[in-house]
């Protein structure tokens, strides 16, 4: 009896071992105001980006918290290692030390967005490196809008007409009361706003698209192992084989294209 009782106890000792090993919390950046992907309502998250990622943490048996920090600031928790994940990064080498990008998510489609009625008219971004100036233009500090854009900063005269921001719903906002002619944006939020009609949404409309790519969750290196990565990016593929991601995207009247298959990069 003694020994059938320190077998059982250790065997118990075992699983709650293994248990141990394999729960986990994430810690993901949100931001107020960037629909259809993160919304806050009645203090709660939703969106296309969050089920997706409660998805994901489901799968590989993970706690799922949200921590509400600006972009700039959730790319500094996150080398800090105090923040694990954040969505709708694009992949660039300079990011791969940091972050391992599984996914993709979201195909980001880039446009300058404005009033068509008081901006010239675009056809290439060549035409901005010309002289043409649309007064003012937000960015997020902190995103990438593509190798032609930043060659783009580089000329004086353009690079003058740019007002970094730090927050994603301060664009809308800057927009809307004026403070800004233009505003860089992804076109599926744009057309969010003019679905649920936003205030004077109805009057912006993308202008010309600066630049299209996949976006990824990118999660800390810092403060995930590498075993926790592997088990992140297979089970983002299995999701994505067994077409169980596909509800979701429906939800939010997007669909899984051909170039959103798995393309995780560690």
């Amino acid at each position: 009896m003694r020994l059938l009782a320190v077998l059982l106890l250790l065997s118990i000792g075992r699983v709650a071992s293994a248990g141990e090993t394999t729960s986990c919390t994430l810690r993901m950046a949100v931001e107020t105001d960037f629909p259809p992907h993160i919304v806050k309502q009645s203090e709660q998250w939703t969106g296309l980006s969050i089920e997706l990622m409660q998805r994901l943490a489901a799968e590989v048996n993970c706690q799922l918290v949200f921590i509400n920090t600006p972009w700039l600031r959730s790319l500094q928790l996150s080398e800090q290692g105090r923040l694990d994940v954040l969505s709708h990064l694009s992949f660039n080498q300079q990011r791969r030390s940091q972050f391992a990008f599984i996914g993709p998510h979201h195909i980001e489609s880039i446009y300058l967005v404005g009033n068509p009625k008081l901006s010239p008219k675009l056809y290439n971004l060549q035409q901005l490196a010309d002289g043409i100036d649309l007064g003012s233009i937000a960015t997020l500090h902190g995103a990438y809008y593509g190798e032609e854009f930043e060659q783009l900063t580089l000329n004086a005269s353009f690079a003058n007409q740019l007002v970094s921001i730090s927050s994603i719903q301060d664009k809308l906002a800057l927009l809307r009361a004026g403070r800004v002619k233009v505003i860089l944006e992804d076109l599926s939020v744009v057309r969010y706003w003019q679905q649920h009609q936003y205030d004077a949404a109805e009057q912006f409309q993308p202008l010309l698209k600066v630049y299209e790519s996949p976006v990824y969750f990118g999660f800390s290196k810092t403060s995930l192992s590498a075993e926790r990565l592997n088990e992140l990016a297979n089970a983002w593929q299995h999701l994505h084989q067994q077409g169980k991601l596909t509800a979701i995207y429906q939800k939010y009247q997007l669909s899984i294209e051909p170039n959103l298959a798995p393309d995780s990069r560690l």
